[in-house]
């Protein structure tokens, strides 16, 4: 779920978020109390979403295999990937999370997106998120307070994934895929990206969807139909989490 997308949030959801802001602006803590005080400010369905990434990093723990998240946005998913890695497995150095995205926003739309979604936003250059820079001096931030910190953790990967992702795999031909986060929301990327890390994952390793069966964004479950066929995957979802849904591979 996009933050404020008015098409699909209710104006209860909406006047939360100004008055979250307000609430976290007005507090007299310190900065950085109010951050590790985080479930104070942030939404039910922020943290649930958290706890969704939770429960599928749990699901790929004793998988070989890198984290590619397509669709990096703020950088929010990217850290959490690799804040729980160091966390439950701070010696597994060979694990890295790998972000691919514009930074600059969708680098184009097509028919299959734009002739049902719903998205507000829907359209080139749209949903823009943190701009690269941004995102690398959080990844800066958390190196310095990690295990084998001497070993980067984290990739960013910028540009059109259809172009970027084949580039990657043939610059690292070692590649193995236990988690494959899929928030791209368009079609064509989606189904790069499919056609590119499928083959690279292993048994037990996880297919995680962000848009699928979503109307606002109607190419990633086109895109999944073309490239696999739904009826070869059991997709299933965590009851706290409307969106999110994901896939063991067997």
């Amino acid at each position: 779920m996009k933050s404020r997308d008015q098409k699909s949030q209710s104006s209860n959801d909406l006047s939360q978020f100004d008055s979250a802001e307000a609430l976290f602006s007005n507090d007299p803590a310190d900065l950085i109390e109010k951050i590790e005080a985080f479930p104070k400010f942030a939404s039910r369905q922020a943290i649930a979403k958290f706890l969704t990434k939770y429960e599928i990093f749990k699901r790929i723990l004793t998988v070989n295999g890198s984290i590619v998240e397509c669709g990096v946005l703020h950088g929010a998913g990217l850290l959490a990937w690799a804040k729980m890695s160091s966390i439950f497995e701070p010696a597994n150095h060979v694990r890295k999370v790998i972000g691919f995205d514009t930074f600059g926003g969708f680098p184009s739309v097509t028919g299959k997106d734009t002739q049902t979604g719903t998205f507000n936003d829907l359209k080139t250059g749209g949903l823009t998120g943190s701009n690269i820079d941004n995102v690398l001096e959080a990844v800066r931030v958390y190196d310095l307070n990690r295990p084998i910190s001497h070993i980067p953790k984290i990739e960013l990967v910028q540009g059109d994934l259809c172009k970027t992702a084949p580039a990657y795999l043939e610059s690292n031909p070692h590649l193995v895929v236990s988690l494959l986060y899929l928030d791209l929301d368009l079609y064509e990327p989606t189904r790069k990206a499919l056609e590119v890390f499928l083959p690279r994952m292993p048994k037990g390793a996880v297919i995680a969807f962000d848009e699928l069966n979503a109307k606002i964004f109607p190419g990633e479950t086109i895109a999944v139909m073309e490239q696999i066929g739904l009826c070869n995957l059991r997709i299933e979802r965590f009851p706290f989490d409307s969106y999110v849904s994901y896939a063991v591979l067997d």
